[in-house]
């Protein structure tokens, strides 16, 4: 049963200074070589949390087509065998599951999408005990989608103490 106190937490990468396109189910990180891709990181303390919400921004707002993006959730780090721009691979140690969140929508200053609890990719949230105190990610392309160079990738979780 969740107690109600909402939090949040971001974690960002800088992918690598290119434009080569993504194919579908392309990770999306911070290096092209799998040994050296950080996952996303998030410290949501020890103990039971519910992921209620999903915000994903990226700093270049001109390229949005087909910016449809799914993030993988994890407990503990994920091992990827392919980098940046490669089809995702990785070690299924601890997966919590996916989000997809929906195409992203050009501001004046990024693009950004949403996903909360109640929507159909997310409609109970995800449930998870930590005792570590850490959650990771990997963002995979779900569509041909062509990126800025360089451009900074940010995810917030947000979620409440069960």
């Amino acid at each position: 049963m969740a107690t109600g106190l909402i939090k949040s937490i971001s974690d960002s990468f800088t992918r690598p200074a290119d434009t080569t396109a993504y194919a579908a189910n392309d990770l999306i990180a911070n290096s092209t070589t799998a040994g050296s891709v950080v996952p996303l990181t998030f410290n949501v303390g020890r103990g039971g949390v519910r992921i209620v919400a999903v915000r994903l921004w990226k700093s270049d707002e001109t390229d949005v087509a087909n910016s449809a993006i799914t993030l993988h959730l994890f407990g503990s780090s994920p091992t990827v065998a392919n980098g940046d721009n490669g089809a995702l691979s990785h070690s299924l140690s601890d997966k919590l599951g996916t989000i997809a969140v929906p195409i992203m929508v050009a501001a004046t200053d990024e693009a950004y999408t949403n996903v909360n609890a109640g929507d159909a990719v997310l409609p109970h949230g995800i449930f998870h005990y930590t005792s570590g105190g850490l959650i990771y990610g990997l963002l995979m392309a779900t569509a041909a989608y062509s990126p800025a160079s360089a451009e900074v990738f940010q995810c917030k979780l947000v979620y409440e103490r069960t």
